[in-house]
């Protein structure tokens, strides 16, 4: 799949929403952090630090989130690997989406049944 071409506007939103994420699971007692861009070794947008394991976010503040899911978890495992890589640490990447005229923690965060099992096989993140 080809890259999309974003706005400016698109651009401010998303990093709108990345900057919400980490605030908010800041706020919540989690060890959050944004990641700086790295093209071809991106490593995600936010990351959440654990005891035993990361959890790598991709943010999304796009229309059709859904639509466009399979390839948004395809990118979040990607960027996790790249974490993983860099840092040696397990890492697990997921998705999360901003719902349009909501709050940020009623936000949704999307993985497949697979990433689920493994978190709640790996313990605990806080």
């Amino acid at each position: 799949m080809g890259e999309r071409v974003v706005s400016a506007a698109g651009k401010r939103k998303g990093s709108q929403w990345e900057r919400d994420c980490e605030e908010h699971l800041n706020q919540s007692g989690l060890k959050a952090r944004r990641m700086p861009r790295a093209g071809a070794k991106d490593m995600g947008d936010v990351v959440i630090e654990g005891a035993d394991f990361d959890i790598v976010i991709e943010c999304k503040n796009v229309r059709n989130a859904w639509g466009q899911m399979k390839e948004f978890i395809r990118q979040a495992d990607i960027e996790a690997c790249n974490y993983e890589l860099k840092y040696d640490r397990p890492s697990l990447g997921v998705v999360a989406t901003k719902t349009r005229q909501s709050g940020t923690g009623e936000g949704r965060i999307t993985m497949t049944v697979d990433q689920f099992v493994s978190l709640l096989r790996w313990g605990s993140i806080a």
